[in-house]
């Protein structure tokens, strides 16, 4: 994950069916706060939920995500056709589908958009490496019109082929990432002074989308509106008649606005104020938030032997030491979030479906791969020769903030127990995220969503093919069995695969502990109690096409 790791709410559940909130609207326009600026509202570009969950209102691509996490068909008719050696791809387009301005949606205008981000690369395309990394032909950085191998083909206006570089089982669920939306040549290159790697075009309301509500005005930095699109296919199910989304990054004062009735939907809220008696009827919150909380370890093989700590951190034995050491119910506690909160014994949170059930359940039913245990982890540290009087220190990096410092406090006091000094060393946000993507840490807090609902989202994080290896933030080791229990996983279909993924996921956590699993969890939005109808997916996406006001 990039920026998508806000913490922001999934699959909306109500948790209290009373309360007032805001007022209900007499216009029908759903007013939404959102906690931060929106970036370029350009499918090929955006990397943060709040962005996408806007995108997710005008635009839609071939596959969507059901409440469960499953990859099902939308702008398609059916499933992806699958070649017997997995490589190719045939995907067929419904039938009467238009952009906003009357125009027919073809199949070029996603192979355009494909090529598009392709074309833009992967510094300002963040997840045009899903195109880059497997599809056929595709250059990352090259010319959008001069990309002749390119391995996705719009046979005809309905149909598009798509050809592999190699076996991804969970292609299907790429595809519902925004990077894969369809966009207009015609409009980009008519509003892009010549640079098609912008995204100027996209501040033009009248730029043409394609879902239940088109932009009628647009501020990125205060407020993006938008109206029903009456050519939308599905238009007659559209209740709502717009929405405005209002950048309100102060939490306090985006609760405030839900209690004044100047919010009828508030996604970034003052947690304890949300949770409290006088609002618990308004609650939303995700069920599953496909969300986890972490320790990354640096225990790689290339940093400088001298430092004690990172050389204790290459021996698996310690980092077992380490997770067995950490008290998660007392973190449970210090966090404060109550049921929204979950131990979490490996590195996929809930929310993704697995074998005949959630992944990460199937899992914990046969034995967690990270527990408590202190008495386990004194011996250990004995055994390395650490005691009270001969403690190792560990310097453990997180961006300041009262969440993360809550949460390092709890882990500093019970790793103490095990002859462990936690030196805290919190710095602002950009520098701690530079840090930890380069590698120069000791032990890191981390959190991911999930960027496609597949455990692949979270085992590509130590799988170092060059694409793979973009996604991760401080990757800090190269393990050849694990690639081979990856291959071996993505050699194989359904039930099988997700079973060597099980495998692979015990040897990253279990065996080699090079992730410390703290927590999953969840953040509540506000709702208006008269609003009805929202939907929402496991990865942050949430859906107004069937919202409205009872």
């Amino acid at each position: 994950m990039k920026k998508f790791l806000t913490l922001a709410a999934c699959s909306l559940l109500v948790l209290s069916g009373c309360g007032d909130g805001g007022s209900s609207s007499s216009d029908g326009v759903l007013k939404v706060g959102v906690g931060g600026d929106f970036s370029q509202l350009d499918p090929a570009k955006a990397d943060d939920s709040i962005t996408a969950n806007v995108l997710n209102q005008t635009y839609e691509g071939l596959y969507t995500l059901d409440t469960n996490g499953n990859a099902v068909p939308n702008l398609a008719t059916a499933d992806a056709e699958v070649s017997e050696d997995g490589l190719t791809y045939t995907i067929t387009l419904k039938d009467g589908v238009k952009w906003s301005d009357g125009q027919d949606l073809k199949a070029e205008d996603f192979v355009y958009a494909w090529k598009r981000a392709a074309a833009i690369g992967n510094a300002d395309s963040y997840y045009s490496q899903f195109i880059t990394t497997n599809i056929e032909g595709a250059v990352e950085s090259g010319d959008v019109d001069n990309m002749p191998d390119f391995g996705a083909v719009a046979k005809d206006d309905k149909t598009i082929e798509i050809t592999l570089k190699q076996r991804t089982p969970y292609f299907q669920a790429l595809l519902t990432n925004t990077v894969f939306y369809p966009v207009r040549k015609d409009f980009i290159d008519a509003n892009s002074n010549g640079d098609y790697k912008g995204s100027e075009w996209t501040n033009n309301p009248e730029a043409p989308v394609l879902s239940a509500f088109k932009f009628t005005s647009i501020n990125i930095k205060d407020e993006v509106v938008l109206a029903k699109n009456e050519n939308y296919y599905d238009a007659d199910k559209v209740k709502l008649s717009g929405v405005s989304f209002k950048v309100m990054p102060d939490m306090d004062s985006e609760t405030n606005a839900f209690k004044t009735g100047d919010l009828d939907f508030a996604t970034s809220v003052n947690r304890e104020t949300a949770l409290s008696d006088e609002l618990k009827g308004n609650v939303y919150v995700i069920e599953p938030f496909v969300c986890n909380y972490f320790m990354l370890v640096n225990a790689g093989n290339e940093n400088d032997e001298s430092n004690e700590a990172l050389k204790a951190l290459k021996d698996p034995e310690i980092r077992k030491a380490i997770s067995m050491g950490i008290d998660r119910a007392a973190v449970l506690q210090v966090l404060g979030y109550g049921d929204l909160a979950y131990e979490l014994h490996g590195l996929i949170p809930k929310g993704i479906p697995g074998v005949s059930k959630d992944f990460r359940e199937e899992a914990d039913e046969a034995g967690a791969y990270a527990a408590t245990d202190v008495e386990a982890a004194k011996k250990i540290m004995e055994s390395k020769g650490y005691s009270a009087n001969k403690m190792l220190t560990v310097k453990y990096s997180y961006n300041d903030n009262q969440m993360h410092k809550d949460v390092a406090q709890s882990m500093q006091a019970s790793l103490k127990n095990i002859y462990i000094n936690l030196e805290l060393t919190p710095t602002e946000k950009e520098a701690f995220f530079d840090d930890r993507d380069n590698g120069r840490f000791e032990l890191a807090r981390h959190a991911m969503t999930a960027d496609f609902i597949d455990p692949m989202a979270y085992l590509s994080m130590y799988y170092n093919n060059p694409g793979a290896k973009a996604k991760t933030a401080g990757n800090t080791v190269d393990d050849t069995k694990y690639e081979e229990l990856i291959d071996k996983a993505n050699a194989l279909d359904g039930e099988e695969r997700l079973n060597a993924l099980h495998e692979a996921e015990k040897y990253l956590i279990q065996e080699q502990n090079y992730i410390i699993p703290l927590f999953g969890y969840s953040e509540p939005y506000l709702l208006n109690s008269s609003v009805k109808g929202i939907t929402s997916s496991p990865e942050g996406h949430y859906s107004l096409h069937n919202a409205y006001f009872e």
